[in-house]
Protein backbone atom coordinates (compact mmCIF):
# COMPACT_ATOMS: atom_id res chain seq x y z
CA UNK A 1 0.00 0.00 0.00
CA UNK A 2 1.36 3.21 -0.45
CA UNK A 3 1.43 6.11 1.78
CA UNK A 4 0.28 9.75 1.00
CA UNK A 5 3.48 10.72 0.23
CA UNK A 6 3.68 7.48 -1.50
CA UNK A 7 1.45 8.77 -3.99
CA UNK A 8 2.55 12.65 -4.30
CA UNK A 9 5.69 11.14 -5.29
CA UNK A 10 4.47 8.37 -7.91
CA UNK A 11 2.39 11.21 -9.19
CA UNK A 12 5.17 13.80 -9.74
CA UNK A 13 7.09 10.83 -11.37
CA UNK A 14 4.40 9.56 -14.36
CA UNK A 15 5.88 8.75 -17.78
CA UNK A 16 9.19 9.22 -16.50
CA UNK A 17 11.52 7.03 -18.64
CA UNK A 18 14.33 4.40 -16.92
CA UNK A 19 16.60 2.23 -18.44
CA UNK A 20 18.00 -0.57 -16.17
CA UNK A 21 20.94 -2.71 -17.75
CA UNK A 22 21.90 -6.23 -16.24
CA UNK A 23 24.35 -8.18 -16.43
CA UNK A 24 22.36 -11.14 -16.21
CA UNK A 25 18.72 -11.93 -16.86
CA UNK A 26 16.63 -10.65 -13.52
CA UNK A 27 13.77 -13.48 -14.13
CA UNK A 28 13.31 -16.32 -13.11
CA UNK A 29 14.52 -14.42 -9.83
CA UNK A 30 16.40 -17.46 -8.15
CA UNK A 31 19.42 -16.01 -6.62
CA UNK A 32 20.04 -12.89 -5.00
CA UNK A 33 21.00 -10.31 -7.48
CA UNK A 34 18.08 -10.92 -9.69
CA UNK A 35 15.78 -10.85 -6.80
CA UNK A 36 17.14 -7.72 -6.15
CA UNK A 37 16.89 -6.35 -9.66
CA UNK A 38 13.45 -7.90 -9.97
CA UNK A 39 12.02 -6.91 -6.83
CA UNK A 40 12.89 -2.97 -7.87
CA UNK A 41 11.78 -2.89 -11.53
CA UNK A 42 8.25 -4.13 -9.70
CA UNK A 43 8.43 -1.24 -7.14
CA UNK A 44 9.56 1.62 -10.30
CA UNK A 45 6.09 0.03 -11.86
CA UNK A 46 4.53 0.85 -8.67
CA UNK A 47 6.04 4.53 -8.96
CA UNK A 48 4.71 4.91 -12.67
CA UNK A 49 7.85 5.03 -14.14
CA UNK A 50 8.30 3.33 -17.75
CA UNK A 51 11.20 0.75 -17.69
CA UNK A 52 13.10 -0.59 -20.24
CA UNK A 53 15.79 -3.42 -19.53
CA UNK A 54 18.67 -4.58 -21.45
CA UNK A 55 20.46 -7.69 -20.24
CA UNK A 56 23.80 -8.92 -21.32
CA UNK A 57 23.86 -12.34 -20.42
CA UNK A 58 25.03 -15.55 -21.84
CA UNK A 59 22.20 -16.66 -23.12
CA UNK A 60 18.85 -15.15 -24.12
CA UNK A 61 15.86 -15.89 -21.41
CA UNK A 62 13.43 -18.63 -22.58
CA UNK A 63 9.85 -17.94 -23.79
CA UNK A 64 8.48 -18.78 -20.54
CA UNK A 65 10.31 -16.24 -18.62
CA UNK A 66 10.39 -13.72 -21.12
CA UNK A 67 6.76 -13.53 -21.19
CA UNK A 68 6.35 -12.81 -17.83
CA UNK A 69 9.90 -9.97 -18.07
CA UNK A 70 7.42 -8.02 -20.51
CA UNK A 71 4.59 -7.57 -18.59
CA UNK A 72 6.99 -5.54 -15.97
CA UNK A 73 9.16 -3.65 -18.63
CA UNK A 74 7.96 -1.58 -21.74
CA UNK A 75 10.81 -2.70 -23.92
CA UNK A 76 12.96 -5.63 -23.40
CA UNK A 77 16.85 -5.67 -25.36
CA UNK A 78 19.05 -8.52 -25.04
CA UNK A 79 22.84 -8.53 -26.37
CA UNK A 80 25.03 -12.07 -25.94
CA UNK A 81 27.99 -11.89 -23.39
CA UNK A 82 30.79 -13.60 -24.02
CA UNK A 83 33.70 -14.53 -22.17
CA UNK A 84 37.06 -14.85 -24.92
CA UNK A 85 40.46 -15.75 -23.42
CA UNK A 86 42.31 -13.24 -25.09
CA UNK A 87 40.25 -10.58 -22.83
CA UNK A 88 42.66 -11.90 -20.08
CA UNK A 89 45.26 -9.58 -21.43
CA UNK A 90 43.77 -6.43 -21.38
CA UNK A 91 44.07 -4.03 -18.35
CA UNK A 92 40.36 -4.03 -18.11
CA UNK A 93 38.65 -6.71 -16.14
CA UNK A 94 37.28 -9.92 -17.74
CA UNK A 95 33.60 -8.54 -15.81
CA UNK A 96 33.68 -5.66 -18.25
CA UNK A 97 35.15 -6.91 -21.49
CA UNK A 98 32.45 -9.59 -21.70
CA UNK A 99 29.88 -7.24 -21.46
CA UNK A 100 31.31 -4.80 -24.59
CA UNK A 101 28.42 -5.38 -26.70
CA UNK A 102 26.76 -3.18 -24.78
CA UNK A 103 28.36 -0.18 -26.76
CA UNK A 104 26.56 -1.62 -30.18
CA UNK A 105 22.95 -2.72 -29.46
CA UNK A 106 20.42 -0.55 -31.28
CA UNK A 107 18.10 0.99 -28.60
CA UNK A 108 17.11 4.44 -30.13
CA UNK A 109 15.67 6.31 -27.17
CA UNK A 110 15.75 8.81 -24.64
CA UNK A 111 16.00 8.57 -21.21
CA UNK A 112 15.41 10.51 -18.04
CA UNK A 113 17.69 7.90 -15.76
CA UNK A 114 20.63 5.05 -16.84
CA UNK A 115 20.62 2.59 -13.85
CA UNK A 116 23.41 0.05 -13.83
CA UNK A 117 22.94 -2.95 -12.20
CA UNK A 118 27.04 -2.67 -11.13
CA UNK A 119 29.87 -1.23 -12.30
CA UNK A 120 30.60 -3.67 -15.05
CA UNK A 121 27.83 -2.66 -17.18
CA UNK A 122 29.33 0.45 -17.33
CA UNK A 123 30.33 0.33 -21.52
CA UNK A 124 26.86 1.32 -22.03
CA UNK A 125 27.57 4.70 -22.10
CA UNK A 126 29.36 4.63 -24.69
CA UNK A 127 26.55 3.47 -27.14
CA UNK A 128 25.31 6.08 -29.35
CA UNK A 129 21.83 5.16 -29.84
CA UNK A 130 20.99 6.31 -25.99
CA UNK A 131 20.74 9.94 -24.46
CA UNK A 132 19.74 10.18 -20.66
CA UNK A 133 19.92 12.80 -18.33
CA UNK A 134 21.42 10.91 -15.34
CA UNK A 135 23.75 7.83 -14.65
CA UNK A 136 23.09 6.06 -11.46
CA UNK A 137 24.89 2.86 -10.27
CA UNK A 138 23.49 0.06 -8.19
CA UNK A 139 26.34 -0.81 -5.66
CA UNK A 140 25.50 -4.71 -5.25
CA UNK A 141 28.92 -5.49 -3.59
CA UNK A 142 32.26 -4.31 -2.94
CA UNK A 143 33.14 -5.89 -6.38
CA UNK A 144 37.24 -5.72 -5.78
CA UNK A 145 36.73 -7.14 -2.37
CA UNK A 146 34.22 -9.82 -3.61
CA UNK A 147 36.29 -11.50 -6.26
CA UNK A 148 39.55 -11.70 -3.39
CA UNK A 149 36.68 -13.25 -1.12
CA UNK A 150 35.85 -15.97 -3.98
CA UNK A 151 39.60 -16.85 -4.34
CA UNK A 152 39.21 -17.83 -0.52
CA UNK A 153 36.55 -19.52 -1.50
CA UNK A 154 37.90 -21.46 -4.24
CA UNK A 155 39.96 -25.02 -3.95
CA UNK A 156 41.10 -24.74 -7.45
CA UNK A 157 45.12 -22.56 -8.11
CA UNK A 158 43.59 -21.31 -11.50
CA UNK A 159 40.57 -20.03 -9.90
CA UNK A 160 42.47 -18.48 -7.17
CA UNK A 161 45.31 -16.98 -9.82
CA UNK A 162 41.92 -15.54 -11.75
CA UNK A 163 40.43 -13.75 -8.98
CA UNK A 164 43.27 -11.90 -7.84
CA UNK A 165 44.58 -10.81 -11.45
CA UNK A 166 40.49 -9.79 -11.54
CA UNK A 167 39.89 -8.29 -8.20
CA UNK A 168 43.00 -6.24 -9.12
CA UNK A 169 41.70 -4.73 -12.34
CA UNK A 170 38.35 -4.41 -10.38
CA UNK A 171 39.52 -1.94 -7.55
CA UNK A 172 40.90 0.40 -10.67
CA UNK A 173 37.91 0.21 -13.12
CA UNK A 174 35.35 0.77 -9.98
CA UNK A 175 37.10 4.09 -9.48
CA UNK A 176 36.71 5.31 -13.20
CA UNK A 177 32.64 3.90 -13.10
CA UNK A 178 31.95 5.91 -9.65
CA UNK A 179 33.27 8.84 -10.84
CA UNK A 180 30.85 8.72 -13.73
CA UNK A 181 27.45 8.15 -12.34
CA UNK A 182 25.39 10.77 -10.68
CA UNK A 183 24.39 8.78 -7.82
CA UNK A 184 25.78 5.11 -6.57
CA UNK A 185 22.65 3.21 -5.16
CA UNK A 186 24.56 1.15 -2.21
CA UNK A 187 22.82 -2.20 -0.84
CA UNK A 188 24.53 -2.25 2.24
CA UNK A 189 24.66 0.56 4.74
CA UNK A 190 28.69 -1.21 5.83
CA UNK A 191 30.10 -0.79 2.52
CA UNK A 192 28.43 2.95 1.98
CA UNK A 193 30.17 3.52 5.42
CA UNK A 194 33.75 2.35 4.04
CA UNK A 195 33.55 3.90 0.67
CA UNK A 196 35.15 6.87 -0.50
CA UNK A 197 32.16 8.12 -2.70
CA UNK A 198 29.81 8.57 0.39
CA UNK A 199 29.24 12.00 -1.29
CA UNK A 200 27.41 10.49 -3.91
CA UNK A 201 26.19 7.52 -2.43
CA UNK A 202 22.76 6.95 -0.99
CA UNK A 203 21.92 3.46 1.23
CA UNK A 204 19.09 1.90 -1.04
CA UNK A 205 17.30 -0.99 0.69
CA UNK A 206 16.79 -3.93 -0.72
CA UNK A 207 13.26 -3.98 -2.57
CA UNK A 208 10.52 -5.91 -0.49
CA UNK A 209 7.36 -5.71 -1.98
CA UNK A 210 5.54 -8.64 -0.36
CA UNK A 211 4.08 -8.95 3.01
CA UNK A 212 6.04 -10.26 5.29
CA UNK A 213 5.36 -13.86 6.38
CA UNK A 214 4.18 -13.85 9.95
CA UNK A 215 6.53 -16.36 12.15
CA UNK A 216 5.15 -19.72 13.52
CA UNK A 217 5.82 -22.76 15.94
CA UNK A 218 6.83 -25.24 13.20
CA UNK A 219 7.45 -29.60 14.71
CA UNK A 220 9.60 -29.92 11.53
CA UNK A 221 13.47 -29.86 12.33
CA UNK A 222 13.88 -29.17 8.41
CA UNK A 223 16.71 -26.58 7.57
CA UNK A 224 17.03 -24.35 4.61
CA UNK A 225 19.79 -23.48 2.60
CA UNK A 226 19.60 -21.24 -0.52
CA UNK A 227 21.73 -19.83 -2.90
CA UNK A 228 23.39 -19.13 -5.81
CA UNK A 229 25.45 -23.24 -6.52
CA UNK A 230 27.49 -21.63 -9.27
CA UNK A 231 29.13 -19.42 -6.74
CA UNK A 232 31.99 -20.49 -5.12
CA UNK A 233 31.75 -19.13 -1.65
CA UNK A 234 28.62 -19.95 -1.38
CA UNK A 235 29.58 -23.70 -2.03
CA UNK A 236 32.12 -23.23 0.53
CA UNK A 237 30.07 -22.26 3.07
CA UNK A 238 27.53 -25.43 2.21
CA UNK A 239 30.80 -27.72 2.18
CA UNK A 240 31.87 -26.21 5.65
CA UNK A 241 28.55 -27.16 7.19
CA UNK A 242 27.87 -30.50 5.83
CA UNK A 243 31.39 -31.53 7.10
CA UNK A 244 31.15 -29.87 10.60
CA UNK A 245 27.57 -29.69 12.03
CA UNK A 246 25.25 -31.68 9.46
CA UNK A 247 26.74 -35.31 10.82
CA UNK A 248 26.26 -33.93 14.24
CA UNK A 249 22.35 -33.55 13.72
CA UNK A 250 21.76 -36.60 12.30
CA UNK A 251 21.01 -37.85 15.92
CA UNK A 252 17.73 -36.26 15.34
CA UNK A 253 15.44 -38.60 13.19
CA UNK A 254 13.80 -35.86 11.86
CA UNK A 255 16.37 -33.78 10.99
CA UNK A 256 17.44 -33.02 7.32
CA UNK A 257 19.16 -30.31 5.41
CA UNK A 258 17.05 -29.14 2.28
CA UNK A 259 19.50 -27.03 -0.52
CA UNK A 260 18.05 -25.25 -3.16
CA UNK A 261 19.39 -22.88 -5.53
CA UNK A 262 20.35 -22.23 -9.37
CA UNK A 263 22.91 -23.99 -11.29
CA UNK A 264 23.39 -22.44 -14.51
CA UNK A 265 23.78 -26.11 -16.11
CA UNK A 266 26.24 -27.86 -13.25
CA UNK A 267 23.19 -29.64 -11.72
CA UNK A 268 24.51 -33.52 -12.98
CA UNK A 269 28.25 -32.29 -11.09
CA UNK A 270 26.20 -31.22 -7.91
CA UNK A 271 24.33 -34.54 -7.51
CA UNK A 272 27.49 -36.88 -8.40
CA UNK A 273 29.33 -34.06 -5.50
CA UNK A 274 26.52 -34.74 -2.82
CA UNK A 275 25.37 -38.09 -3.28
CA UNK A 276 26.45 -39.68 -0.22
CA UNK A 277 25.44 -37.32 2.26
CA UNK A 278 22.44 -38.36 4.35
CA UNK A 279 18.98 -36.57 4.67
CA UNK A 280 20.06 -33.63 1.94
CA UNK A 281 17.78 -32.78 -0.53
CA UNK A 282 18.62 -30.94 -3.12
CA UNK A 283 16.39 -29.02 -5.56
CA UNK A 284 17.93 -26.98 -8.79
CA UNK A 285 16.24 -23.89 -10.59
CA UNK A 286 13.33 -23.50 -8.53
CA UNK A 287 10.48 -20.80 -9.68
CA UNK A 288 8.69 -21.38 -6.71
CA UNK A 289 10.38 -21.22 -3.51
CA UNK A 290 7.19 -20.70 -1.12
CA UNK A 291 6.73 -24.27 -0.30
CA UNK A 292 10.66 -24.47 0.63
CA UNK A 293 10.36 -21.55 3.20
CA UNK A 294 7.09 -23.01 4.67
CA UNK A 295 8.50 -26.37 5.35
CA UNK A 296 11.53 -25.51 7.17
CA UNK A 297 12.04 -24.39 10.91
CA UNK A 298 15.04 -22.41 10.43
CA UNK A 299 17.85 -20.88 7.38
CA UNK A 300 21.08 -21.23 7.38
CA UNK A 301 23.57 -19.05 6.37
CA UNK A 302 26.88 -20.74 6.51
CA UNK A 303 28.95 -17.90 4.41
CA UNK A 304 32.50 -16.77 5.54
CA UNK A 305 33.71 -14.90 2.39
CA UNK A 306 31.87 -12.14 0.31
CA UNK A 307 31.01 -9.01 0.12
CA UNK A 308 27.56 -6.48 0.10
CA UNK A 309 24.08 -8.33 1.58
CA UNK A 310 23.19 -11.33 1.69
CA UNK A 311 19.66 -11.44 -0.45
CA UNK A 312 19.22 -14.85 1.03
CA UNK A 313 19.81 -14.18 4.87
CA UNK A 314 16.83 -11.16 3.85
CA UNK A 315 14.14 -13.09 2.07
CA UNK A 316 14.60 -15.89 4.70
CA UNK A 317 13.35 -12.99 7.66
CA UNK A 318 10.71 -11.61 5.33
CA UNK A 319 9.29 -15.46 4.96
CA UNK A 320 9.37 -16.03 8.82
CA UNK A 321 11.97 -18.32 8.91
CA UNK A 322 14.40 -17.98 12.45
CA UNK A 323 18.52 -17.12 10.67
CA UNK A 324 21.33 -19.08 12.13
CA UNK A 325 24.79 -16.96 10.24
CA UNK A 326 27.99 -16.02 10.56
CA UNK A 327 28.91 -12.25 10.78
CA UNK A 328 29.34 -12.69 6.87
CA UNK A 329 26.15 -14.03 6.02
CA UNK A 330 24.29 -11.00 8.01
CA UNK A 331 26.14 -8.14 7.52
CA UNK A 332 25.11 -5.09 5.80
CA UNK A 333 21.33 -5.50 6.82
CA UNK A 334 21.40 -3.57 10.16
CA UNK A 335 21.02 -7.29 12.37
CA UNK A 336 21.23 -6.93 15.95
CA UNK A 337 21.83 -10.13 17.94
CA UNK A 338 18.30 -10.27 19.10
CA UNK A 339 17.47 -10.50 15.51
CA UNK A 340 18.69 -13.99 14.78
CA UNK A 341 21.15 -16.71 15.84
CA UNK A 342 24.71 -15.31 15.22
CA UNK A 343 27.59 -18.26 15.30
CA UNK A 344 31.14 -18.31 13.68
CA UNK A 345 32.07 -21.75 14.25
CA UNK A 346 31.19 -25.04 14.16
CA UNK A 347 30.37 -25.73 17.92
CA UNK A 348 28.37 -22.23 18.13
CA UNK A 349 26.23 -22.92 14.67
CA UNK A 350 25.48 -27.03 16.11
CA UNK A 351 24.46 -25.23 19.50
CA UNK A 352 22.20 -22.32 18.31
CA UNK A 353 20.67 -24.80 15.43
CA UNK A 354 19.96 -27.01 19.07
CA UNK A 355 18.72 -23.90 20.49
CA UNK A 356 15.82 -23.43 17.94
CA UNK A 357 14.93 -26.85 17.88
CA UNK A 358 13.33 -26.39 21.31
CA UNK A 359 12.70 -22.81 21.45
CA UNK A 360 9.12 -21.79 21.32
CA UNK A 361 9.81 -18.17 21.78
CA UNK A 362 11.98 -18.12 18.23
CA UNK A 363 9.40 -16.03 16.74
CA UNK A 364 10.32 -13.36 19.34
CA UNK A 365 14.04 -12.61 17.25
CA UNK A 366 12.11 -13.13 13.95
CA UNK A 367 9.28 -10.61 14.47
CA UNK A 368 11.57 -8.08 15.88
CA UNK A 369 14.27 -8.51 12.87
CA UNK A 370 10.94 -8.15 10.27
CA UNK A 371 10.29 -5.13 12.05
CA UNK A 372 13.46 -3.57 11.65
CA UNK A 373 13.42 -4.60 7.89
CA UNK A 374 9.88 -2.72 7.86
CA UNK A 375 11.54 0.73 8.98
CA UNK A 376 13.79 1.19 5.49
CA UNK A 377 10.70 1.34 3.30
CA UNK A 378 12.90 1.34 0.31
CA UNK A 379 9.70 2.69 -1.96
CA UNK A 380 9.79 5.48 -0.42
CA UNK A 381 13.57 6.08 -0.50
CA UNK A 382 13.62 4.99 -4.49
CA UNK A 383 10.75 7.78 -5.01
CA UNK A 384 12.76 10.25 -3.20
CA UNK A 385 15.92 9.58 -4.86
CA UNK A 386 14.69 9.53 -8.38
CA UNK A 387 12.51 13.02 -7.61
CA UNK A 388 16.01 14.67 -6.19
CA UNK A 389 17.31 13.85 -10.07
CA UNK A 390 14.96 16.32 -11.51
Amino acid sequence: MFSNKDLKQKNLMQHKKILIVSGFTPYPANFGGAIDVWERIKGLHQLGWQVSLLVTDKAAPKAAALSVIEKRVSNFYYVERKNRAIDMLGTLPLQVRSREKLEKVLINDSFDVVLLEGEFCLPIIKNKSIHYKHLVIRVHNNESAYYKALGKSSISIKEKLYYSIEAGRIKKFTDCAFNKADQLWFISQDDLKESAYKKKGVFMPFPINEEMVPACIKETKTILFMGSLFMQNNLYGLDWYLKKVHFHLLKYPDYKLVVVGSTKGNDTELRRKYKDHERLELYFNQTDLKPFYDGAVAFINPMFHGSGVKVKSINALVNGLPLVSTDIGSEGIGLTSDMFWIANDAETFLSQIEELFGNTQRIVRVNKAQEHLKETRYLTILAKQLNEME
